[in-house]
């Protein structure tokens, strides 16, 4: 459900602004150092790092865009970087629901700026189908045409928007059932014309998340319409079986923090 009040949300949601730091041909020792000097930044929330062919990076989450913008201006050259700041609406589920402990999803989806400047009501999320609540088990299709082969990824640094999101699930049974949807959700992102990079992150004792980069926000709202993307959200919003909590935050390029080789 949409929110604006991320405060029992995971750390990761708290946070008002995000880092990509890279540096190609990275020596030894360079990402532990990055992540190190970011942890000990004023307003760090929390960090992970990537590897790339021919580059490494580190993903970092901060308080407020001040304190990003602090941390960049402090780094040495030689390194790319952009900065990324958090939209104040996102989304929140269950436990981690500011608003009062809830699993549901939205009626419709967020409008891309098409559909924002023409004044158009963005499509339901739900469908009549009840196999979409199913994941793997969704409607028969028509044969389509052959889809383009995957993506190769590209570097975070050049994403104009991204995603940070996750699930507290159940256990490993509901992992089990997810992964009939998961793989093919993925697999259908990377074909998308915006799609730019995604990594997924674990923590204890059964949550996942997701991060996912792309070339421009109506990329990123594109994804979030993919028929995969809609039943699996259905599927674990619909009661507990499957997971109690979940969030998703968007962050957008930040005007003052433009990718820099």
């Amino acid at each position: 459900m949409r929110s604006a009040d991320f405060s029992r949300a995971p750390r990761q949601a708290r946070a008002e602004a995000m880092v990509v730091l890279e540096r190609p041909e990275a020596p030894r020792g360079w990402q532990r150092a990055a992540r190190s000097a970011a942890r000990d930044a004023a307003g760090h929330r929390w960090s992970t790092g990537y590897r790339l062919a021919g580059a490494r990076g580190v993903l970092a989450w901060f308080a407020t865009p001040d304190d990003a913008a602090a941390f960049l201006a402090a780094r040495p050259s030689g390194e790319r970087h952009r900065r990324l700041r958090a939209e104040p609406e996102g989304y929140t589920n269950g436990r981690w629901r500011a608003e009062g402990d809830v699993m549901a999803h939205i009626e419709r989806f967020t409008p891309v700026t098409r559909e924002a400047e023409r004044g158009t009501v963005p499509p339901r999320v739900a469908d009549d189908d009840a196999a979409a609540l199913r994941p793997g088990r969704g409607p028969r299709r028509r044969p389509r045409r052959p889809l383009p082969p995957p993506a190769a990824p590209r570097s975070p640094v050049d994403a104009g928007a991204m995603f940070v999101g996750a699930t507290r699930y159940r256990g490993p049974h509901s992992w089990a059932v997810l992964s009939r949807e998961w793989y093919p959700m993925v697999a259908a992102m990377r074909r998308l014309r915006g799609y730019v990079w995604h990594g997924v992150y674990w923590e204890p004792p059964f949550t996942l998340g997701t991060l996912a980069f792309f070339a421009t926000r109506d990329d990123l709202l594109a994804f979030a319409r993919l028929p995969q993307h809609r039943r699996l959200m259905r599927w674990i919003t619909r009661d507990r079986r499957h997971g109690t909590a979940g969030y998703i935050r968007i962050h957008v390029a930040d005007p003052a923090g433009e990718a820099a080789p």
